[in-house]
């Protein structure tokens, strides 16, 4: 497949010369990779790396001619020092930083290969590491000024090609030669799978008209990358993702009285070229882990937030479909205790789009701990995730009303559960009895125990009946 970027009089515009089928879940894709320079692709939502070269000069490009892109940005944007390493070349920057955004946003990773052994490009020879790219740019004459500025092949191709009649238009420098990067990324997006969407409520930089208005992919184009190849957080662990307790992405220590909040970029179709935290569960087979540890006994709050704008969107040329991004998969939230086995708490009742919560979780010891997320639809959902710890409230163990206080009313509560449960178990034996009496006397709050004989005392066991006829013995001799 092969994809043309053209301009138009009132901005940019790109023409496909292939028909896609329409999509429900927003974005377009039409293929992804499957075998790369560096492995294997895998499946959707598993991590990619792609590389990327430039070819050189006389390069032969299919359809096109002997390539002359190098030549063509050296005298438009300079050359450096010239010499056979392009990454002195001062335009270099711009195709890295194009490459880099993407790999910013998802699970995919863009390595720029400094090697191109000079075959015809376009010709869905594969990439290999050392020789070639997996994606090989390319220039060449394609219809001059104000035509088509670049095409793009689709997976596992991906070969691109710059019209180098278009010089007024990729040399001008306005908001750091956003013209040219934005058309980079968008070709890049061909490359890694996206085709073209039309949207008459937003602006994303897959549209056919691309506005320079903002600076490179914005929601729907990072929903598609994220639905392909995962989020940022499946490259890790060596592109095993966080799918497991061991494989856990760490949050680090959470100190109390602090929260921690990730995915909280994905509010709004608007993508600031500094927004990097996206978050996503990209299918029902997703799950993510994420651990944390505390440094003592500690009461816990999480809450998990599907998020997402709601815009309207369809094939180029198509119908458009309004959809709404925050409610396509139904979430679910866990924590788990140390041993990333034991369940410690679940939510799983509000339904797609709405809040899962936990609220004052008991986490009784310092250590660290996992919160997964799993989503129940075979579709794309992006969420924020906010952790909040406070210490946990210690009470003294004849406190049995935890109220603060050791007093008359934790003797009341005694009493109902004098040999009934344990309710005044202030020992840990797992019953109400004398021990635990004795036990309130010494702690009654304000210091000297005291007992008040204008409280009822239930009917006591032998052990009992020693304490109470001991009990003003021992308080004289304290």
């Amino acid at each position: 497949m092969r994809l043309r970027l053209k301009i138009a009089v009132f901005g940019l515009a790109c023409a496909a010369v292939v028909t896609i089928a329409p999509s429900a879940k927003a974005y377009v894709s039409n293929d992804r990779w499957v075998t790369t320079a560096s492995g294997s692709a895998g499946v959707a939502g598993d991590p990619v790396t792609l590389t990327w070269s430039i070819v050189n000069d006389g390069t032969n490009l299919t359809g096109e001619g002997p390539s002359d892109l190098v030549n063509f940005l050296d005298t438009n944007l300079g050359a450096g020092p010239g010499g056979t390493d392009l990454t002195q070349r001062p335009w270099f920057q711009h195709f890295d930083s194009a490459f880099d955004r993407w790999s910013e946003l998802g699970g995919i990773t863009y390595v720029y290969e400094p090697n191109d052994d000079g075959v015809t490009q376009g010709s869905f020879l594969a990439g290999s590491l050392g020789v070639r790219g997996d994606v090989r740019i390319g220039g060449a004459l394609i219809d001059g000024a104000s035509g088509t500025v670049a095409f793009n092949y689709s997976p596992d191709n991906a070969d691109m090609v710059l019209d180098t009649g278009d010089a007024v238009f990729f040399s001008n420098s306005t908001s750091n030669y956003r013209q040219l990067r934005n058309t980079v990324m968008h070709e890049a997006g061909h490359g890694f799978g996206l085709s073209h969407v039309d949207s008459d409520t937003s602006r994303f930089l897959m549209e056919p008209f691309i506005s320079t208005l903002f600076d490179g992919p914005q929601f729907d184009d990072i929903r598609g990358v994220q639905a392909l190849y995962g989020d940022f957080f499946e490259k890790s662990n060596n592109g095993q993702g966080n799918d497991t307790t061991l494989l856990a992405t760490s949050l680090g220590s959470v100190a109390a009285g602090s929260t921690l909040s990730l995915g909280t970029d994905a509010v709004d179709a608007v993508v600031s070229f500094s927004d990097t935290d996206f978050l996503s569960i990209d299918s029902s087979t997703d799950t993510d882990f994420f651990s944390f540890s505390i440094d003592g006994p500690s009461l816990l709050d999480v809450v998990l937030a599907p998020l997402g704008p709601t815009y309207n969107q369809g094939i180029e040329g198509g119908s458009q479909t309004p959809i709404d991004t925050s409610v396509l998969s139904d979430l679910a939230l866990a924590v788990f205790d140390s041993d990333g086995i034991s369940l410690l708490a679940a939510s799983d009742t509000a339904g797609p789009g709405l809040t899962e919560s936990l609220t004052a979780l008991n986490l009784p010891v310092a250590g660290d701990y996992f919160v997964r997320v799993t989503g129940a639809d075979a579709v794309i959902q992006f969420y924020q995730i906010d952790l909040s710890v406070e210490n946990a409230v210690t009470f003294a163990e004849a406190d049995f009303n935890q109220d603060g206080n050791v007093d008359a009313a934790d003797l009341g509560v005694w009493q109902a559960s004098f040999g009934v449960d344990a309710g005044g178990d202030a020992d840990g034996d797992g019953d109400t009895d004398g021990a635990d009496f004795l036990a309130w006397m010494t702690q009654q709050t304000g210091g000297s125990p005291s007992f008040s004989p204008a409280v009822g005392v239930p009917e006591p066991t032998a052990l009992t009946l020693i304490l109470l006829v001991g009990f003003p013995f021992l308080a004289r001799r304290m």
